[in-house]
């Protein structure tokens, strides 16, 4: 999970500890990337540069941690072999909860523009457009959740057919 903050402050979003893994949060907030490629899973993302990254607990999450990435990187753009491509997924901080205890429920879902699925897309500035923006003791905030792909389940938008970037 990422956030924007614009005038700083800490977030507040009503998640468990259980929910968190600490160790896996970045400030990213003052990166410059100068446009470097990055690679996930064998696609292209952009960083999190101006963002803040809240890493939600997922190590285990199923029978290993290859997924993630964490084994096998030669450098930091590019792909661990196996590891799942990263995308981003723009909500409400309303959705965050639910989100981190359940995933993502499709049943939840009511715009397919694309066909029945969880939109998500490799760059961060897209995503943000759905993120909505809240305010917490006079900071702004959006949340936008980092996520990793089942490549066995990607369904690749175009952006041809979408008008505004690959989902």
């Amino acid at each position: 999970m990422v956030m924007k903050l614009s005038g700083g402050g800490s977030p507040t979003l009503y998640l468990l500890p259980n929910h968190l893994a600490p160790e896996y949060d970045y400030d990213f907030t003052n990166i410059n990337d100068n446009r470097m490629k990055f690679e996930r899973g064998n696609f292209e993302y952009k960083c999190l540069c101006g963002w803040k990254r809240i890493a939600l607990n997922v190590l285990d999450k199923y029978e290993n941690n290859i997924w993630l990435g964490v084994y096998g990187r030669k450098s930091s753009i590019s792909s661990a072999q196996n590891e799942w491509p990263v995308s981003y997924h723009g909500t409400a901080k309303h959705n965050c909860k639910s989100i981190a205890e359940e995933g993502y429920d499709l049943c939840k879902y009511k715009r397919f523009a694309f066909g029945h699925g969880i939109y998500s897309t490799p760059d961060i500035d897209v995503a943000s457009a759905y993120a909505t923006q809240f305010t917490h003791e006079g900071d702004r905030y959006q949340v936008v959740f980092q996520n990793r792909v089942n490549p066995n389940n990607l369904v690749r938008v175009t952006m041809k057919k979408t008008g505004v970037d690959e989902y």
